[in-house]
Parts: structure tokens; C-alpha cells; sequence
């Protein structure tokens, strides 16, 4: 309390002192005592009075005791009930929560983890899949700024997400704690722990296929690989594996022979005694298509724009592209395209778009520095482009309203920009841009990449050349060439279809893998082809195999319609997905491929779990020796409980004790003086 406040204070007194007496002994009336007692009561009164009304301010200090927290995590994977453990780990838990001394030491919170982490509220080890990685980050944000140390009980095998061996770079200063769950004995194992194989594959040609296998152990062993199909033995081969050649890679070429989905099983001979043999055969699966599009290039001029095409294009093995000049095209030519690209049009593509125009057939324009611009406008009515000889640079600008076609999310802002032709161009019939043009820096409303309807056929529209250092800037991005290829082959498959525009339209993969999400999207329009987010869309399930069937409305994301499908058993499924005011309805199937992640590993990975404690300095054990576990916990000296003070300066008016003095004290004054005649 400051000096000056206590002068004023002990002034206060002096005030109330000299009012009290000069009150009661200025004019003496009955006894002494009496006035005395009257005086001592008005001082009381007025001093606590004139004291609220300085209000002056006293230090408080309170002591809270701050426990560390304790996160203990549980691994919730289909793993450890597969490895008998589920009992022992929902013990081992009870032990920790109900542990009197870990509990006076600790803060402790329950989580459980899987493919994500969560507060814990029961345990059924149902998560197809494991990631550590994630779960120790999570925690980390979770207790930023705290003292804390994560125990998690687990086998160590994760198969999702990043490597947890080199988590504690991320979580300095943490100590990470295992409570190994398994067998840590290392026994002799043979598996397969990878196929790579192509989605598609073309009936009657070979699709080449890669299997690599890995051998656990010190002895040398002659294996077999065999593939089969519907039982039948379409392939097999001998080699031979060490401790010092553990790995061994199957390279084959495998027949197309129907169409569809086609499902294999690769298996790899089990060893004698060897404990795990689910991970000795895995499946896989390979669509096989009946033809390919055949996409034809026509050029006026050579341009590297031209090669970038191609080489985008056929990344999809379903494609395949002829680059011809203009002056060497027959009608046939044209006749066995599924779509033609015309790049830069002039006067010497007077008979392509006459064949175009017969047959009306769908095209792709590039328009480029070069092209005959009033040529151009009098042979087509599509579009219409600016008659002057200009010129200017141009980035793409992304239309978020374009719902021609679904698209996955494009970032084209940091892209090159184009050469295009300078003033305004107009589309005509059903358009759509995809891409607007942005002028250095500022955005414009012409278009530079769109598609449109027009007389019954489709076209796409680039009003721009130098789409070559697109795909460079999307390697140097994303280390490939994905986001640019994609954004083609949607754009020559929107081209190269003929078949009429449907209403609801659904995206989906033909095959997938046990273990993994099955996302189905679809997308629902309007009578003018407008996306309709107030649709009431239902997907009806059904496996072919059972009698399994699921039905459940579709969710609004974005501008899709989205159903996640969870805990299916591997087979065949088809679904209906259906618009249920207007009737409107789309099917398709797709197949499901076993495999389960968690069943992988019979063995805790104890080494790699060991190296993450030995690097933050954590503790691990087994769930055998849990009791030394937690006397590890509770005896280390970085987890204390710490006492903190808070000191607060607090006003004398929050005290309601002197508000209790002040009308006692006047209370008691008023009854004596009536009790003796003085009122």
C-alpha cells in the first residue's frame, strides 16, 4: 500500500475521531459511558464510511496446487483384439485411473487413437487404422505451453500417416512414454509388402505388375510367388531369400483377357512354423478397358504447346493422341477421332472444320497469336474473337462458379501467364468459364478457359497459347505433374463425350481396398443445368453377395453430394443414388477389395517405440511390468506438482465485511439512543 494512502487513511481517523466526540460530548447529555459507548459506535460508522469512499486497494495471495497432465492414449485398432489383448489393455487402464498416488501426482486425461485421436469415452478396438504420428502431434497442440508427458498404450505398427520414429523433432522438450502391447519377440516372417499394378489395363494386351516381398530371419529360404484368379494359377516363380537379401522383387506382365474388374491374389509360400501368415497374400485388382480415345491433334504452326498435349493426354493410359499437320489431314482422319484439337486455326483449315461441321463433331480450339482471327469468326459461331493484331500476357483466374464438370481444387493464381489476344472475346450457347484472365494483377471478365454446348455438340475454348509452362510450374510445385494433367484430361473427356448431359452425375472409383474410406460424390443440376444444393438425394447400397443393404440421404458438401461408407465387408456392391422429389436416378457398382492393415503384424515394433523414448528421454515397458511403469512415472522429478501464488490487488469495497460493520454499527447507535430518549 502506498504512503500517501495510509496518510489519508490515518486523516480519515482523525475526521471521524473529532466528528464522534464533537457529536456526543459538545452538549453533554446523560451518563459518561453512555456517550462514550454512542461515540465509539458514530466513529466505527463514519470512519468505515469515509474508508469505502477512499477505497483503497490490498494485496491478496492465494496458493493453488498445478498437477502435470498425463495423457494417456489408448490404441483403438482392430490390432490389438486381433492379438488377444483387448482385456489386458482395458485393465491395464482401469489401473492407471484409479491409481491413488499416480492420480496425486498427475492431471490425468484418457484419449483413444486411431486413424484420429479423441477423448476417450469407450473402448471397442474397431479402427481399421493406426496413426501414431498423428495422435503424439495432436497431443502436443493439445497441451502447448503445458507441462505434460503422453503415455500410449500400443503395439507400435502404424500404417498411416508419417514415420512417429521422427516425431521428437517436432515435440521438443516432451517426454514420450510407451506401454508396449504385444509380443516383442522377433519371429521369422515371410510377406508381401507391396503391389504396384496400373488401375487400367486394355482387353487382350498385358498390364505389367511389381510384387515386393520381405523376409524376416537368419536362415536362407527358397519361396514361391503365385497369382490367382477365380482359383486358377495364372502365375508363379521361385526366389530365393537371406538375412543379408531380405527383399526380393517379382516383376511380371499379366494377360487382359474380359473386361471389368478383374480381382488377383498374390501369395507368397509360408515358412515352416511361421506364426503370421495373413500377410503372406494380398489382393489386387486391375480394371480392364476395351478400347482407348483416340484424340487428334491439327496444327498450323509448330509450337512446344503442341508436345505438352500429348504428353499430358497420354498420362492417361486410356488416351492416345496423333499429332498431324493441317495440310496432311484425310476426312478418315477426322472420322476415327473421338475429339479433334485445333490448334491455331487459319485459311489451311477450311476442309477440317467443313468435315467437323458434317459431321458436327465435338472440338477443342486453342486460339494463339498466330490464328487467322477474322478467318476464324466467319468459319464457326461458337465464339468471336477481337480483329486486331495485339497481344498481351494473361494468368489464369479461377471461376468457383463452374459446374460444367466436377473438378478436384485447382491453384492456378502463381501460373505463368498465356500470350492471348488483346480486347474481348464472346462465346455463344450454353457456356461455361472455367478460367477468366487476369492482366497484370487485375482480374477481368474475359473468358480464357471455357467450354460450351452449342447445335448438339461440345467444345472447349483455350484462348491462349503457352500452356507449356503450366505443366512445368505444377512439377515445380508438387514434384509431378498431376494438378495440369488432371485439369486436360477433364477438359478432352468433357470434349470427347457425346452422350447427353445428365442431371445427376456421380464419381466414383470402380475398385477399392479394404481399410481405406469409400467417398462416393455426386451432383444433382436443375432444369438449366444450375447446381441445386436444395436436392434431396438418397444412396441406396446393396451388396451382391448378401444380403447387406444400406440406404442413407446424401450430405451437402461444397457443391457435391457426399456418402462415406464405413465398415463394409469385402464383395461386390452396387448403388442407386436417386433425386427422391423428381424421380431422377443414377446407377453404378464398384468392388471391394480385402485387405486389412492391422492384421499385418503379430509383433509389437518394441525397436522403433524404444528409439522415441530413448530420444526424449520417456520410459517404456510392457504391459506385464505396468506397476514399474508407473513407479518410473510417479518417482521422476520432472513431474512434480508446483504450488503457485497469485497475488491480486483487491479494492476495500469488494469486502462485504465492512459493509456488515457500517450497518451493525448504526443499527446498535439507533437502539441505544431510542432505548435512552435520545430520539
Amino acid at each position: 500500500m502506498a504512503v500517501s494512502t495510509i496518510l489519508y487513511i490515518i486523516l480519515i481517523g482523525i475526521i471521524a475521531l473529532v466528528t464522534a466526540i464533537f457529536f456526543y460530548f459538545y452538549k453533554p447529555e446523560r451518563s459518561k459511558k453512555l456517550r462514550l459507548i454512542l461515540s465509539s459506535l458514530r466513529f466505527i460508522t463514519l470512519f468505515s464510511v469515509l474508508l469505502l469512499l477512499l477505497n483503497p486497494e490490498f494485496k491478496q495471495v492465494t496458493y493453488t496446487t498445478v498437477k502435470p497432465k498425463l495423457a494417456l492414449a489408448v490404441d483403438n485398432s482392430n490390432s490389438i483384439d486381433y492379438l488377444g489383448f483387448s482385456k489386458d489393455v482395458n485393465n491395464t487402464v482401469q489401473k492407471f485411473v484409479t491409481n491413488e498416488q499416480l492420480n496425486k501426482r498427475f492431471d490425468i486425461d484418457q484419449y483413444i487413437f486411431g486413424e484420429n485421436i479423441k477423448p476417450l469415452d469407450s473402448i471397442n478396438f474397431t479402427d481399421e487404422l493406426t496413426n501414431i504420428s498423428k495422435a503424439l502431434q495432436t497431443l502436443n497442440k493439445i497441451y502447448k505451453d503445458q507441462t505434460y508427458t503422453p503415455l500410449l498404450i500400443t503395439d507400435g505398427n502404424a500404417n498411416l500417416g508419417g514415420n512417429y520414429r521422427y516425431i521428437s523433432t517436432d515435440i521438443k522438450n516432451t517426454a514420450v512414454n510407451f506401454l508396449v502391447v504385444g509380443d516383442t519377440t522377433q519371429y521369422e516372417d515371410l510377406r508381401i509388402i507391396r503391389t504396384n499394378v496400373n488401375k487400367y489395363a486394355y482387353l487382350d494386351n498385358e498390364f505389367p505388375v511389381e510384387i515386393i516381398a520381405e523376409y524376416q530371419g537368419d536362415n536362407e529360404i527358397n519361396a514361391q510367388l503365385s497369382i490367382t484368379k477365380n482359383g486358377s494359377v495364372v502365375f508363379k516363380e521361385n526366389k530365393q531369400f537371406s538375412a543379408s537379401q531380405n527383399t526380393q522383387r517379382f516383376n511380371l506382365f499379366l494377360k487382359a483377357n474380359a473386361i471389368g474388374v478383374q480381382n488377383y491374389a498374390a501369395t507368397i509360400g509360408a515358412i515352416s512354423n511361421e506364426k503370421n501368415t495373413e500377410n503372406n497374400t494380398k489382393n489386387f485388382a486391375v480394371e480392364v478397358i476395351d478400347q482407348r480415345s483416340k484424340v487428334l491433334i491439327v496444327y498450323s504452326v509448330l509450337h512446344p504447346d503442341l508436345g505438352t498435349l500429348k504428353k499430358s493426354i497420354e498420362s492417361n493410359q486410356l488416351r492416345s493422341v496423333e499429332l498431324k499437320e493441317v495440310i496432311n489431314i484425310k476426312s478418315e482422319d477426322i472420322n476415327e477421332s473421338d475429339l479433334v484439337i485445333l490448334f491455331e486455326p487459319d485459311t489451311k483449315f477450311k476442309s477440317v472444320y467443313a468435315e467437323l461441321n458434317k459431321l458436327n463433331k465435338n472440338r477443342f480450339t486453342i486460339i494463339g497469336t498466330v490464328t487467322n482471327r477474322t478467318y476464324t469468326n466467319s468459319i464457326q459461331k461458337s465464339f468471336s474473337l477481337p480483329l486486331n493484331n495485339q497481344t498481351e500476357e494473361s494468368q489464369p483466374l479461377l471461376n468457383k462458379s463452374f459446374t460444367s464438370f466436377q473438378l478436384e481444387d485447382l491453384d492456378f493464381s502463381n501460373y505463368p501467364p498465356v500470350k492471348t489476344q488483346f480486347g474481348t472475346s464472346k462465346i455463344a450457347g450454353n457456356s461455361d468459364v472455367l478460367f477468366y484472365q487476369r492482366v497484370n494483377g487485375v482480374s477481368t471478365k474475359n473468358p480464357l478457359l471455357a467450354v460450351t454446348e452449342t447445335d448438339g455438340r461440345r467444345e472447349v475454348i483455350l484462348f491462349g497459347t503457352g500452356i507449356f509452362q503450366w505443366r512445368i510450374q505444377s512439377f515445380l510445385n508438387n514434384s509431378n505433374f498431376e494438378d495440369f494433367d488432371n485439369l486436360i484430361d477433364k477438359l478432352v473427356q468433357y470434349a470427347a463425350s457425346n452422350q447427353k448431359r445428365d442431371r445427376l452425375l456421380v464419381d466414383y472409383e470402380r475398385f477399392y481396398y479394404g481399410g481405406n474410406a469409400i467417398e462416393l460424390n455426386a451432383r444433382y443440376f436443375d432444369q438449366n443445368y444450375v447446381f441445386d444444393p436444395g436436392a434431396q438425394l438418397q444412396i441406396k447400397l446393396q451388396n451382391k453377395n448378401s444380403e447387406y443393404t444400406y440406404e442413407a440421404p446424401m450430405v451437402v458438401k461444397g457443391n457435391d453430394y457426399q456418402s462415406n461408407l464405413t465398415n463394409l465387408e469385402a464383395g461386390e456392391y452396387s448403388f442407386i443414388i436417386s433425386e427422391l422429389s423428381n424421380g431422377i436416378k443414377t446407377s453404378g457398382a464398384f468392388t471391394l477389395i480385402p485387405f486389412n492393415l492391422e492384421r499385418q503384424n503379430l509383433n509389437a515394433d518394441f525397436a522403433k517405440m524404444q528409439v522415441v523414448t530413448t530420444e526424449t528421454n520417456g520410459y517404456i515397458n510392457t504391459l506385464d511390468n505396468v506397476d514399474e511403469l508407473v513407479d518410473q512415472l510417479i518417482n521422476d522429478d520432472r513431474f512434480i506438482p508446483i504450488q503457485r501464488a497469485v497475488e491480486k490487488s483487491v479494492p476495500l469495497v469488494n469486502f462485504i465485511y465492512l459493509l456488515a460493520l457500517i450497518i451493525s454499527s448504526l443499527t446498535a447507535e439507533w437502539f441505544l439512543r431510542k432505548y435512552n430518549g435520545l430520539i
